[in-house]
């Protein structure tokens, strides 16, 4: 789960707001674009149900949606809601923003946030990736199981009849890493885990 904080005020004001849209069973998502002032941009929305890739963080009255991509970039923030004379809107407090704009939407992160977010990107391309090769491998009974994705090295378990194989690291070679390089040009290298 990604620890992500809500003050009194901002959950109130979410719970407002889904009150007066009649949204009920809805929740907040939280999400970062690329652009704004700094380089990323906070994006707030409220939406009807968490999608596949997101993780789900419950608050008292709704959910919290983030999808995993960004959730490295979202690691720890604190929101706030704020209500003065001379604005309103929600305020973010983010470990890993290493600068932000004056306007607070915006933020620049340190190397390794946006190396994590990097990686968990390429982590879900690499599973999309691989539904492709699952085939082949299942019809002699083994399987393949993403472990870990860092800066472009992904490791892989191999399972099933080509985990104890002979020629497991033909397959690994020929076969996975040959067709995630193909498809997706981030990845550097596969590696067998055990």
């Amino acid at each position: 789960m990604v620890p992500i904080t809500l003050t009194d005020r901002a959950a109130n004001k979410v719970r407002t707001l889904l009150t007066a849209q009649q949204a009920d069973g809805y929740g907040l998502r939280i999400d970062v674009d690329l652009g704004g002032c700094a380089g990323y941009s906070y994006k707030l929305a409220l939406a009807p149900e968490a999608s596949e890739d997101e993780a789900v963080v419950p608050q008292d009255g709704f959910d919290v949606f983030v999808p995993h991509a960004v959730a490295p970039l979202l690691e720890g923030i604190r929101i706030d809601y704020v209500d003065t004379i001379a604005s309103s809107g929600f305020t973010f407090d983010n470990p890993n923003a290493s600068d932000a704009c004056g306007c607070g939407n915006s933020f620049s992160a340190s190397a390794s946030a946006e190396q994590n977010a990097a990686d968990a990107a390429l982590f879900g391309k690499v599973e999309d990736a691989l539904e492709e090769v699952r085939p082949y491998l299942r019809g002699d009974g083994g399987d393949v199981a993403v472990v870990s994705v860092r800066s472009g090295v992904v490791s892989v378990r191999l399972t099933g009849a080509c985990g104890g194989c002979s020629l497991a690291t033909v397959t690994l070679a020929r076969v996975i890493e040959r067709r995630l390089k193909e498809l997706l040009p981030e990845v550097q290298q596969v590696v067998q885990v055990n």
